[in-house]
């Protein structure tokens, strides 16, 4: 996939401001079949088939799926393991704290969500470098809190940016939105069915 129809695509992901954050199978699939995206995380390899599987069929079949590889427990989050889950050829990208492995999503032909754990104000300035250094996709903000203080220091970064973690009320999304997050992550299942209002 060339650069430039991944970033078509990638806005196109984006266009519902709500990224359920699954991992299992028993959660309300007409809901989430309402997104433009969504996550996997926290599952295990012995799983993960089956849960690709789950998601490629039925109504959850059109969303591209995002997996948290340093999540996925039994695989290395090294090269090793992204060409694993390449050659499985059901997920479209990867969520990963690795800069690292950013660079060898892009050469397996997947996107890449660089997450950024935002504790203070030096792991800000680390981000900002680390983002220019190895260009995601996307890059998510963690916590959501936090995300919301330090934006506008994001301003000028060229990929989007989502926000994530402890993102459990309607007015916080609301906020991260309008300070210019694209989308907002979380596994609050209540918070889903706000993409039904984009709809």
């Amino acid at each position: 996939m060339k650069k430039t129809d991944r970033s078509d695509d990638i806005r196109q992901w984006l266009t519902r401001p709500i990224i359920p954050v699954v991992s299992q199978a028993n959660v309300d699939t007409a809901l989430v079949a309402e997104a433009s995206l969504l996550f996997l995380q926290g599952c295990e390899l012995a799983d993960l088939a089956s849960m690709l599987d789950w998601l490629r069929k039925g109504p959850l079949a059109h969303l591209p799926i995002m997996l948290h590889i340093d999540l996925l427990a039994g695989l290395s989050s090294d090269d090793a393991g992204l060409r694993y889950l390449a050659g499985i050829g059901q997920i479209d990208g990867i969520i990963t704290v690795r800069p690292h492995m950013v660079s060898a999503a892009r050469k397996q032909g997947l996107a890449s969500i660089l997450l950024l754990f935002l504790q203070d104000g030096r792991a800000v300035d680390r981000g900002l470098h680390i983002v220019e250094q190895s260009q995601p996709d996307i890059i998510e903000l963690v916590p959501g809190v936090a995300a919301l203080e330090v934006l506008p220091q994001f301003a000028n970064v060229p990929m989007p940016r989502i926000a994530g973690g402890l993102i459990r009320s309607a007015d916080l999304v609301r906020r991260l939105i309008e300070a210019g997050c694209d989308a907002v992550s979380t596994s609050t299942a209540d918070l889903w069915q706000l993409n039904r209002s984009t709809s």
